[in-house]
């Protein structure tokens, strides 16, 4: 006979054995329940209803307080917490998360594809970790709060808790392919649509081309050249005045109708490819002058201020196809006086160095008059076309002009342009390649080639809080041959300085602790002001260079505008501008966007080739950028956005001093991320704002290893 204790523990075991029935049981009908979703992966598919299914399904075997889904970006490089369940514990799985990323526990669920349970953080309860995965990849991660004794849970729920987290990451990764292919379907659909709009537009182009040289002939020519070889016969004999201006007319408009023929006729060589270009020596300073000359009449007739300047190295001769170069001149500038009837056409040539014996000439052609619509631009290089149909009935014209030009400008290696203008006017741009034959080369640098003459006590005030920024100004300026210069770390310094004295011009940084420029220039033209001069010229200096910015910039009270770095010539031409002087280049503020570790030969330019002067502005560089960085990342770190903001913008602007364009690029990057407020994402850019400076040290200084320990590095 059994004793009592024997039964009492065969009654527990075999009331344990009926819980565990019962448990598997339930566990196989949840199981085979959870062996299909009901989301489908469509136009209407979201990540919320597939993780609130996918939760509703594993809570059904495993007893979770809450629980929580990741999901990995297709890089793997990002991840988003996508789902959690209650919503109310997403601060709490965030604030988990982290030290399993850092200390690769996330990782190591990731390769074991398997259930991983650890502690939480408050040593408490337990997490239980499990990634998403495909055959081929990773989709995310499921992250549970238990709400029972892991002892407790079968290995049969695990082994569900597999299959579910499977089914839904294959669901994750075709919602993702749907995406992918949609987007490709979307695409192709664009392509085709502009594919057939393109051929309708070459089918109608053809058959205007087509129509209207069917109205014209070589024939034309030859009686049109003997009306004009008539017409300058009979002006060399004597004539009265009425017969003169006859005549005059009569030669005047057979020249028109004698260019509009060449221009078809070279169209219809163009279009059979039948046109060839020569390659015979000439004087370029010569060509460029005859230009001018050819133009200068036809401006002042129309009351138009003509200006047309050259700049770099000139090459005293150079090699290529100078009739053809002419007749785009001819064009480009023909159309800005003929289509501007008041203010200004100006022709802007620079000379830039090219491979070997090349050069490359850029030119620039800008006019105050009726301007070009972004509409209009798009069609303005196509045959027979101009910017509008009135514009034929009111300028004349056949609309061949400008697609002649961009046809030999191309043929002739270059490439043709209209840029976009933010005030009236047009504003064409082209550039040619020219073989240069041996010779003297004749400097000429524009306005910062221009002597300035200061008058006496003539004083700048600089203010820019970044140290090496403040001294690259100052060498400038000291350069340029200033006679008072004075500093300000920020703007309130500077109105106590110009409270005390007056100053001729202000170089204003934008971005400053304490007061910014946006702040100070307001301040300066308030009427309550203590300043002792509120109409002072105050300069926008810094690095934001986008059209919008300068716009906002002069609606605060700047009157002028720079550009970081601060270049020779634009600095020359702002300071000439506020002496009065007129006819100055207008540089072009876009110095190259590239993200190169460091540009020396661009540097000693700025520099006006002072080695010395290059060295401590490294030096300068060196030190000050450690702390910036560092300052930056604490910043980071701490959450304080608006100063982030404020120091990544000090650090780009220093950055582009040392023409550093690879930290440029990093700080402009952080700098966005923090004004935008996005934490994760600024603190992910970090770590190549130091790579950027740790390689910008080993290029300046030496080896990258050697010196990356003095480059800090990101902890966050």
């Amino acid at each position: 006979m059994m004793s009592g204790d024997v039964m009492e523990k065969m009654k527990e075991r075999l009331a344990i054995l009926t819980r565990e029935r019962e448990a598997a049981k339930r566990l196989l009908e949840s199981a085979v329940d959870s062996l299909g979703f009901s989301v489908v992966v469509d136009e209407e598919f979201s990540f919320h209803s597939l993780f609130e299914e996918c939760a509703r399904k594993v809570r059904s075997f495993i007893s979770f307080e809450s629980l929580a889904f990741i999901v990995f970006s297709h890089d793997g490089l990002d991840m988003s917490l996508e789902f959690c369940d209650p919503p109310s514990g997403i601060s709490f799985f965030e604030k988990e998360m982290l030290p399993l990323v850092e200390d690769r526990t996330f990782a190591w669920a990731v390769d074991r594809n398997r259930p991983v349970i650890v502690t939480a953080t408050d040593g408490k309860g337990q997490i239980l970790l499990h990634s998403m995965t495909t055959q081929n990849r990773t989709m995310g991660m499921f992250m549970g709060y238990l709400g029972e004794d892991d002892a407790d849970i079968l290995d049969l729920s695990f082994a569900f808790l597999t299959v579910v987290l499977s089914t839904a990451a294959g669901l994750l990764q075709n919602a993702e392919l749907y995406t992918v292919i949609r987007g490709l379907n979307s695409e192709l659909s664009k392509k085709i649509e502009r594919l057939e709009e393109s051929e309708r537009s070459l089918a109608e182009a053809m058959r205007a081309r087509d129509t209207f040289l069917a109205n014209v002939s070589h024939e034309i020519r030859t009686p049109l050249n003997g009306i004009i070889g008539m017409a300058s016969l009979l002006e060399d004999t004597a004539l009265d005045s009425r017969q003169a201006d006859m005549v005059r007319i009569l030669r005047d408009e057979s020249s028109s109708l004698l260019r509009l023929i060449n221009d078809l006729l070279d169209f219809s060589r163009i279009e059979a490819g039948k046109l060839s270009f020569e390659d015979a020596p000439f004087d370029f300073p010569e060509f460029w002058n005859s230009i001018r000359d050819s133009f200068l009449p036809r401006a002042r007739q129309k009351n138009l201020r003509f200006r047309m300047d050259l700049t770099g190295q000139v090459p005293a001769s150079v090699s290529g196809d100078s009739l053809r170069i002419r007749q785009v001149f001819g064009n480009i500038i023909g159309n800005a006086l003929k289509f501007t009837s008041k203010g200004e056409v100006s022709v802007l040539g620079d000379i830039l160095p090219g491979d070997g014996r090349q050069c490359l000439l850029k030119v620039d052609v800008r006019d105050t008059g009726i301007g070009i619509s972004a509409e209009q631009a798009g069609r303005l290089f196509r045959p027979f076309v101009q910017g509008d149909p009135s514009t034929t009935r009111k300028y004349g014209g056949t609309g061949l002009g400008l697609v002649i030009s961009k046809r030999l400008v191309e043929g002739m290696g270059g490439t043709i342009s209209i840029e976009p203008e933010d005030e009236q006017g047009a504003h064409f741009r082209f550039s040619l390649p020219l073989k240069i034959l041996p010779g003297k080369t004749r400097e000429r640098d524009g306005a910062a080639g221009t002597a300035i003459g200061f008058p006496p006590g003539y004083s700048v005030l600089v203010v820019e809080d970044n140290e090496t920024s403040r001294m690259v100004a100052v060498s400038l300026l000291e350069k340029m041959g200033v006679p008072v210069i004075e500093t300000a770390e920020n703007g309130a310094v500077a109105i106590e300085k110009l409270s005390s004295r007056r100053y001729d011009l202000v170089l204003m940084d934008i971005q400053m602790p304490v007061m910014d420029g946006l702040e100070a220039v307001s301040a300066i033209r308030d009427s309550s002001s203590p300043v002792l001069d509120r109409e002072v010229p105050v300069a926008a200096m810094t690095a934001n260079t986008l059209p919008a910015d300068r716009g906002k910039y002069l609606r605060a009270g700047m009157t002028d505008y720079i550009s970081k770095p601060v270049l020779p010539e634009e600095l020359a031409r702002l300071l000439l501008k506020n002496l009065g002087v007129e006819n100055l280049r207008n540089a072009d503020w876009d110095s190259g966007n590239e993200k190169s570790i460091f540009r020396k030969d661009l540097l000693l330019k700025r520099m006006g080739g002072d080695e010395k002067l290059c060295e401590r502005t490294i030096q300068l560089f060196v030190e000050d950028s450690l702390k910036l960085v560092e300052d930056l990342a604490a910043l980071i770190q701490s959450g304080d956005f608006d100063e982030a903001k404020m120091k990544a913008h000090t650090l780009r602007g220093a950055a582009a001093n040392v023409e550093s364009r690879e930290i440029m690029a990093a700080a402009a990057a952080v700098e966005e991320a923090a004004a935008a407020g996005k934490g994760s994402e600024a603190r992910a850019l970090m770590p190549d704002v130091f790579a950027a400076r740790t390689r910008f040290l080993a290029e300046v200084l030496g080896s990258e290893d050697k010196h990356r320990k003095s480059a800090g590095e990101w902890k966050g």
